[in-house]
């Protein structure tokens, strides 16, 4: 009697093919993951829907920092595994945030950058407080940043 594979061992087989045929991780996860038309591009913000709190509320890299990376893929990532070019290019446009946003706050992690850990229970206060005086401040910095790099690039400037 054959048996089949669980359907989570057929998306790792996706993912490691996409890997092995020189896509990066994350790239690679993105298209074993969410290969169809349900991740439409006129709701690009689906994609970072589970960054938020730096990375689903682990307190991880900031959600600014990795907003902005798939931001940087969306608009100049490759379409193929031999487009080193646009992959490189984009490495870049994302190093230089990542260096931005470490010089000006001391760091890139969420959980250091708000003194939270979203994973307790926080009060409401301290909550919109953080919103207001770090994480607003952190939105401006990484968008303006990221809008300045790409804007060097595309214009030949980097």
């Amino acid at each position: 009697m054959a048996t089949t594979r669980p359907e989570s061992a057929r998306v790792g087989d996706v993912a490691l093919e996409h890997f092995e045929r020189g896509y990066n991780c994350a790239e690679a996860m993105v298209l074993a993951l969410a290969p169809d038309d349900r991740c439409a591009p006129a709701d690009p913000q689906r994609a970072a829907a589970a960054l938020g709190g730096g990375i689903a509320r682990a307190g991880l890299a900031c959600g600014c920092l990795t907003g902005a990376a798939i931001a940087v893929g969306l608009r100049m990532g490759r379409t193929s595994p031999d487009d080193r070019e646009s992959k490189e290019r984009a490495y870049a446009v994302v190093t230089q945030i990542v260096r931005r946003l470490e010089a000006a706050f001391g760091t890139t992690e969420c959980r250091k950058l708000t003194g939270l850990d979203f994973n307790e229970e926080n009060p409401q206060a301290e909550l919109d407080r953080v919103h207001a005086e770090v994480c607003a401040k952190l939105v401006r910095f990484v968008a303006e940043a990221a809008a300045e790099e790409i804007a060097a690039v595309e214009s030949g400037r980097e």
